[in-house]
């Protein structure tokens, strides 16, 4: 901590997250160890990223009954072909008062409005070396979900990067996202997110593009409840 303090020539840091959750550590010494950075002064907010949700409701109660200082944030992948976190993390963040804080919100730049189906990514694009995981969205459901975007971002007259980022700033408990712009057009495309204002009929167009399996009990839980 005081490295990074030197090295970002300040006294404190606003948020200070934990990377990953560290299964051989028990959650009772890191939530221990900074409180004693938060309570020192050096910290002023603690985050947690890349978390099962199961840890994740652990260290909220750890925190609770230890008297703690506890997580108000989490830095997860999120985005329209990302949607793992529907299924737990958002019911926990929403019910524990966290801001979700999605990375790579454009899938790597996929949603992006850059790539075209049966053609090999651009070159110089981060996907173009990361093979795998353009293959990960190089699929039907990838495609559907980019041709939505692009149909919605025409209509609104906009940019396929300004409708992605403002479909996941408008879901629950998401307070802001991170995004790797590598140039200031970049930077400028991806700041048009603030002013987009979607319609429910384009949310529900991009959500029904996106749909994924939710799987057991989600499925059989809303399937009765509408929600779970």
């Amino acid at each position: 901590m005081e490295d990074s303090l030197r090295r970002l020539q300040t006294d404190r840091i606003d948020l200070y997250q934990i990377h990953m959750q560290d299964i051989d550590t028990p959650e009772e010494e890191t939530l221990r160890a900074l409180d004693d950075l938060v309570r020192a002064g050096k910290v002023l907010y603690l985050g947690a990223s890349n978390y099962a949700a199961y840890r994740l409701t652990d260290s909220q109660w750890i925190a609770k009954s230890e008297h703690l200082h506890r997580f108000v944030a989490l830095q997860m992948q999120y985005s329209l072909l990302v949607r793992d976190l529907e299924r737990e993390h958002v019911p926990v963040c929403r019910q524990f008062g966290l801001g979700i804080l999605p990375w790579s919100p454009l899938a790597a730049g996929f949603l992006s409005g850059k790539y075209e189906k049966n053609q090999p990514p651009p070159p110089g694009v981060r996907l173009e070396k990361w093979k795998d995981r353009f293959a990960g969205f190089d699929n039907d459901r990838g495609w559907r979900i980019l041709d939505a975007v692009k149909a919605v971002a025409k209509e609104k007259g906009t940019t396929a990067s300004a409708v992605a980022l403002a479909w996941l700033l408008a879901k629950p408990a998401v307070t802001s996202v991170i995004f790797g712009a590598r140039s200031v057009a970049q930077l400028d495309d991806n700041l048009k997110a603030a002013d987009v204002k979607l319609s429910p009929e384009e949310t529900r167009k991009l959500d029904a593009a996106s749909a994924f399996e939710m799987g057991y009990p989600y499925e059989f839980i809303a399937n009765i409840q509408k929600r779970w």
